[in-house]
């Protein structure tokens, strides 16, 4: 394992957390960074960071161009397409790679629950984790990353059952369960600074957190921001996993999934609370102290003047 990572490649740098991440990364003098995007995107990316190219499903010659030579491999592709991972993983064992980062940001694939009830997201998630453990033999560490929601992007989005466009609010039994939560800017600097410590972050999981919040206190920082009060519907938690897990069996995943990630995220039990059960490494990876009502409004002043 090398104790100092300098040449990094992000892949999938175009996408919605790829640009955080590497934004971060360019702030420190000592990498050297790199891209891999497929052929297909539009995405461009700043000076000075060299910009590989791939066909849109991977292959393993592109792959070995592009990861010769790096010593850390970081993907942002989504976590669902194991595939792709893998041959990732596989391509970095054969070029030499000793750091790898995978796409596994979000919730706390260690809890059992939340496999059981979404394994088409945190059973592959895990899957991912246990195959990469699988290559530590082969020389390749990794690193993965629980941050829960992406906070101020959740809120962009309509995540979480809040749409901040609209004035309105879903919220599951009475919203007074906590969820862990980690904002982009936080994500991106956690990652900087995990390749940093290549010796301490070495074949771990790290929980890391901006804070830890109920709903219903984002719905009150929100109502704030506003200026507004918002039109609040409460759901039994457990009627909307029955939902969830009905939309999934009939092949909806686009409609299911979000229903049964909100509970996940947000029903004691679950590991959305992570931050609260498991050991983060926010000082470990010196991040940063947030307060959720100052990310609130800066979101909802930026969507105003957006």
């Amino acid at each position: 394992m090398a104790s100092n990572i300098k040449n990094v490649l992000v892949v999938g740098a175009g996408g919605r957390l790829g640009p955080t991440i590497l934004s971060a990364l360019s702030t420190e003098p000592s990498f050297a960074l790199s891209v891999l995007a497929r052929h297909s995107s539009i995405s461009h990316f700043p000076p000075g960071i060299a910009d590989h190219r791939t066909g849109d499903d991977y292959p393993e010659p592109d792959l070995l161009t592009a990861f010769k030579g790096q010593d850390a491999v970081i993907s942002t592709v989504a976590s669902e397409s194991v595939t792709t991972q893998k041959k990732l993983i596989d391509a970095a064992v054969k070029a030499g790679v000793t750091r790898f980062v995978s796409s596994e940001f979000g919730g706390d694939i260690g809890n059992q629950k939340a496999v059981e009830v979404l394994p088409q997201y945190f059973g592959v998630k895990k899957d991912i984790i246990d195959y990469l453990k699988g290559n530590e033999k082969e020389g390749l560490s990794w690193t993965t990353f629980v941050t829960g929601w992406f906070f101020d992007l959740s809120l962009k989005l309509g995540y979480m059952g809040l749409n901040v466009k609209e004035h309105k609010a879903r919220i599951l039994n009475n919203g007074t369960d906590r969820f862990s939560t980690t904002t982009l800017s936080t994500v991106g600097l956690a990652v900087k600074n995990a390749l940093l410590h290549p010796q301490k972050t070495a074949n771990k999981s790290m929980y890391i957190h901006s804070f830890t919040v109920s709903p219903k206190q984002v719905l009150a920082a929100l109502e704030k921001a506003t200026g507004d009060k918002w039109n609040v519907t409460y759901v039994d938690a457990e009627e909307q996993k029955k939902a969830g897990l009905e939309r999934m069996s009939k092949g909806e995943w686009n409609a299911g999934r979000p229903l049964l990630l909100q509970y996940i995220c947000t029903v004691a039990g679950y590991g959305g609370d992570h931050a609260e059960h498991r050991m983060t490494a926010n000082d470990l990876l010196e991040l940063p102290k947030e307060n959720m009502e100052e990310v609130v409004a800066n979101v909802v002043k930026g969507m105003k003047e957006g």
